[in-house]
């Protein structure tokens, strides 16, 4: 069965994926954490170069922040969506839009504070090198599962759905608050109703367990249920 590392860097999550010898990456976290990626690695006795490709589920600066000095270790390739490359490519800042009142003021405290202090929320550009607009087999990288699309929370997001029924969804979910109760529902996303289609779709490929970008795992019925 697939290892499943799990390193916060910042508020975000970034996931290594270990199958025998193959691990991908999964996300590279809020700016400025690249330290303690490589100091985890070091602890778990793992080679950056080791990590066959880094999966991008969507382009916010929180989910690509450390993106080229991690690339840069590991000389691997980056998988990101389509429609989101040139985003990577000019280190743009992007920002979805809120579902409720308190993610449109969170989003908007954003906005002011990239104009305030841009250096805080930006992130160095990276060329992609897989642009992902459709279903892509992760046999390649020497792992049992694929990339799928999943838009919601942007229009390009990606998925990573491992044979074994466990998904790394970036923004599609959060499981944030104690005691795993709260809603599921992320706070910003461009597209609700797309979201919710994607939760079901996900259901419907077999997802058992969902890894959230933002907080603990939780079981994917918990999609199914409120899709």
């Amino acid at each position: 069965m697939p290892r499943i590392l799990p390193v916060p860097l910042g508020t975000a999550n970034t996931y290594i994926v270990s199958e025998g010898p193959a691990s991908i990456l999964i996300d590279a976290g809020f700016p400025r954490q690249g330290r303690k990626f490589f100091t985890t690695l070091s602890k778990q006795g793992m080679d950056p170069a080791r990590i066959s490709l880094i999966v991008i589920t969507h382009v916010h600066y929180d989910h690509v922040g450390n993106l080229r000095e991690i690339r840069d270790a590991c000389r691997c390739p980056v998988a990101v969506p389509a429609g989101e490359a040139d985003w990577l490519r000019r280190g743009a800042v992007v920002f979805p839009a809120g579902v409720h009142p308190v993610g449109r003021a969170l989003i908007g405290a954003g906005r002011l504070l990239s104009r305030v202090l841009p250096g805080f929320v930006r992130f160095d550009p990276v060329e992609a090198d897989v642009l992902v607009d459709g279903e892509l087999s992760l046999d390649p990288f020497g792992m049992a599962g694929r990339i799928v699309m999943t838009p919601g929370h942007t229009a390009g997001s990606l998925s990573v759905l491992l044979d074994d029924g466990n998904a790394f969804v970036g923004d599609l979910a959060f499981n944030v608050l104690p005691c795993g109760g709260g809603p599921i529902m992320p706070p910003f996303a461009d597209d609700p109703a797309a979201l919710k289609q994607s939760w079901a779709a996900l259901g419907r490929l077999g997802a058992r367990t969902i890894w959230p970008g933002h907080g603990r795992p939780f079981s994917a019925h918990r999609l199914r249920s409120q899709a």
